[in-house]
This record gives structure tokens, C-alpha cells and sequence, in this order.
């Protein structure tokens, strides 16, 4: 009997290396740039192993939510928040280790909350039994942006219905506020001397001031700002400033033609509309103010700017936010030990419940994982061999196969007996025919 031998063996591909992962959960303090709420706390969760094994990675996950985070300006395109959060570490080697991640938005109005991204996990391995510790370290977000290129005016006034400031006072048309005594004059194109065919001022008003001193401010989102006034030979120098940058005196003179010489005096018919006597392209794109002052001459008039953009190849950031983890945040030490790759003869682990602990710094969850361990399963199935001849054999007797047993009477030792007799019996038979033969040849002679 033959035995057919059937195994199956069910090998886990991972050791029976039981690890032990610490969540721990920190209020982390944000000011600044994006923070600019009441409620400037963002909820940190960093899950840190207790333990790994030699040539293992070290992973620390970064969990965050509620988000105290807004919108710094109008995004009309997609614009992204970034955010990176490190870690200290130090024992078996010193240094730091980043996660980080990025939450896409499709459009954003300013004051718009912004959502917190989805973080990777940081990772790094060792080869060397030991103590490794981590300490929380700081997060950073920053709002990024990729502008498109543009050119956008913004008129002197938003209402055509203006009138004349009083002294002193504040006029804000959106972006623009005015800063003393300035008036506001309409329908110029049919009561000035604009040169023939001249356009005349942009949307066909101004404001205007006669005292030195007084100023216009305009904020503005770009990479630079044109101003666009009247040419004519009763205006005067003007001052310029922009952002926290030292001013610059006498920037532009709108007395003077393009080619820096003068315009006519009292000459019917010179007066020049819509015309750029200052810009500024170079800036980083972003946040701006510029302040224009009338230092000299009869009139400073302000008919429109324009906002320009330049094309960028590469988001730039809009704005930054860091935040800090509470300052009695405790270190954590990672044990690294020598994995076992033995099976484990039992079927199947038990799960340790979960504990949860308060310690300085913030709360600690414990949760123990552990490991599949080996299983193998032998089976084994006993199996006759396939028979190779008929199980009844057929013999001939009497010249034809009957398909029956040769008969119990007739033995092997029997048939071998009478073969031997009939050869026997056919040699003697033979000599004693030579003899006979030979007698008779004697007999004749």
C-alpha cells in the first residue's frame, strides 16, 4: 500500500515582535499670520510607539483638528495649506523628525476657515539595540498660492456721487483712503483742456488736493502697483512710499512730460489723461501699501492705479503661523530590541485592553498590537496504488481464451513434471532408435 503525503503551511510574513503604541494629546498655541481668530488652539495628536525591533522603523504620527486657521485674503484660484510638525530626537542618534501634509482649496474668501490637512507619518530606522527619545516639537503651517497673471485698475472712487471732503478726514473707497482735504471732480472730459483725442481720465472723474502734505494710501495684492494722474503743468512733485520702506522724495512729477521735460504752461489743448508717471513691478507677491503725498506745486490729482501680477512659475506663500506644544510636554523613550522569529505555538493572540493615562504635558492612550504569530497545518490522506493488470488472469485452454481460471486441479510443479517426462521420454526414444538402426546395418553385412 502506497501513501500520498498532502501539507499546508500558513507562514506569516511578519515577526512576532508585539509592539505598543503611546497616543498622546496636546493643545498646541498658535499667533500670528493665519491665527488672527480668538480661539488660537490646535488639537495635536502624535502617536509614538513604545517599543520597535532592531532595523525597524521608528513611526510617529501627527493627528490634528479644530482648527483655529483663516483665510488671509480673496483666493479666487486653487491655493493650498501646508503643514509641518517636528519632532526631537535623541539616544541612539540625535536629530529631528518631520511629517507634514497639504490641503487643497479650490476658491477662499478672506475669513474663510481653513480646513487642517491630513499629516504623513514621519519614519527613521536603527540597527542598534538601545534607547531612543522623542520630545514634541513645533508645528508650522504656511498658506500657499500660485497667481495668475493679471492686470487690474481700480478707479479714484466708488461712488460717482462724490463729494468734497471736509479737512481732516478719512475717506476710504475700498482699497483707497483718502487723508485730508481732497475734492472729487466728474465729468472732466467736457470741462477740461484734454489734448485732441486724448482719453481723458479713467472713468471720467478725479480726486484732488491743493494742500501739501495731504496723502492717499492704497492697499493692494500683487507683485506692483502703477499710478495714473493727469500731465499738466499746474501739478506738482510727488512723495512715495512703499510698504515699511524709506520714502522716496519727489518719486514722480506729473509737470513733466514722459521725457522728463516740462509741459506747457496756460497752452489750451495740453492737458494729458490716463497717464503712468510712477510703477513698481519688482515686489514680492503678496500684501502691499502705497502712499502717495503731495509735496509741491497747485494740484495733486489722483485718477486710478493698477494692481499688476506678474506670472509666477511656483506657488509663493501667502502667509505663515507657527505654533508651540505646551511647555511641560514630557519626552517619550522608544526601547529598541531584538525581534523573535520564532513561531509562537498559540492559535490565536489575545488583545490587551487599551489604557488610558493622564501625564504632564498632555494624555497618553496605550494600545498593545500584537503580532500574527506561526501557524502549520499538516493533512495527510493514505492511498491505495492504481492496479497495472487485469485482477482476474486469463489463460488459454484447449486453444481458446474462455475467459475462465485454469483449473485448481492443475498446478504450476504438475505442468513442469509432465513437460519434463515428454522430453525424457523423446531422447530415449531416440537412442534406442539409433541402436536398432545400427543392429540392422551389422545384419546385412
Amino acid at each position: 500500500m502506497g501513501l500520498a503525503v498532502g501539507s499546508l503551511v500558513i507562514l506569516s510574513s511578519s515577526q512576532s515582535f508585539a509592539e505598543t503604541t503611546n497616543n498622546y494629546f496636546y493643545d498646541y498655541t498658535c499667533k500670528d499670520g493665519l491665527a488672527t481668530g480668538t480661539n488660537k488652539i490646535v488639537k495635536v495628536k502624535l502617536s509614538i510607539p513604545q517599543s520597535i525591533p532592531v532595523n525597524g522603523s521608528l513611526q510617529v504620527g501627527w493627528e490634528l483638528s479644530e482648527s483655529p486657521l483663516i483665510s488671509p485674503e480673496d483666493f479666487a484660484t486653487t491655493s493650498q495649506l501646508t503643514a509641518t510638525g517636528t519632532v526631537g530626537i535623541s539616544g541612539l542618534w540625535s536629530g529631528t523628525l518631520d511629517s507634514s501634509g497639504t490641503k487643497d482649496f479650490a476658491t477662499l474668501k478672506k475669513g474663510d476657515k481653513l480646513d487642517l490637512p491630513t499629516m504623513s507619518v514621519g519614519s527613521a530606522a536603527t540597527s542598534k539595540e538601545g534607547e531612543i527619545t522623542v520630545k514634541p516639537g513645533g508645528l508650522k503651517f504656511s498658506h500657499s498660492f500660485t497667481p495668475p497673471e493679471s492686470s487690474v485698475k481700480i478707479n479714484d472712487a466708488a461712488d460717482a456721487n462724490e463729494i468734497t471732503h471736509s479737512p481732516l478726514d478719512s475717506v476710504v473707497h475700498g482699497p483707497i483712503t483718502y487723508r485730508g482735504a481732497w475734492a472729487y471732480s466728474s465729468k472732466r472730459k467736457a470741462t477740461e483742456d484734454f489734448a485732441t483725442n486724448d482719453p481723458g481720465d479713467h472713468l471720467d472723474d478725479v480726486h484732488y488736493s491743493s494742500v501739501n502734505g495731504n496723502y492717499v494710501t492704497v492697499k493692494f495684492t500683487g507683485t506692483g502697483i502703477e499710478y495714473i494722474t493727469e500731465r499738466d503743468s499746474d501739478m506738482g512733485p510727488v512723495n512715495i512710499t512703499v510698504d515699511d520702506e524709506a520714502t522716496v522724495a519727489k518719486a514722480a512729477n506729473p509737470s513733466l512730460k514722459a521725457d522728463g521735460s516740462p509741459m506747457p504752461v496756460d497752452t489750451v489743448g495740453d492737458k494729458l489723461g490716463q497717464q503712468v508717471v510712477w510703477s513698481r513691478t519688482d515686489l514680492k507677491y503678496g500684501a502691499h501699501t502705497l502712499t502717495l503725498e503731495k509735496a509741491g506745486g497747485k494740484n495733486m490729482v489722483v485718477d486710478a492705479f493698477n494692481v499688476i501680477t506678474k506670472k509666477s512659475a511656483t506657488p509663493v506663500v501667502t502667509s505663515e503661523t507657527t505654533c508651540t506644544p505646551p511647555t511641560d510636554a514630557a519626552s517619550v523613550t522608544v526601547k529598541v530590541e531584538k525581534a523573535s522569529t520564532s513561531p509562537s505555538p498559540s492559535p490565536s493572540p489575545t488583545p490587551t485592553p487599551s489604557n488610558t493615562n493622564t501625564q504632564p504635558g498632555g494624555t497618553t492612550t496605550t494600545t498593545s498590537t500584537p503580532k500574527p504569530t506561526l501557524t502549520v497545518t499538516a493533512t495527510v490522506t493514505p492511498t491505495r496504488p492504481t492496479p497495472t493488470a487485469p485482477q482476474v488472469i486469463i489463460t488459454p485452454v484447449g486453444g481458446a481464451q474462455t475467459g475462465e481460471a485454469p483449473d485448481e486441479k492443475s498446478s504450476g510443479a504438475g505442468l513442469l513434471g509432465l513437460g519434463t517426462a515428454m522430453v525424457l521420454g523423446s531422447v530415449f526414444g531416440g537412442v534406442a532408435l539409433k541402436r536398432r538402426r545400427a543392429a540392422h546395418l551389422r545384419g546385412q553385412d
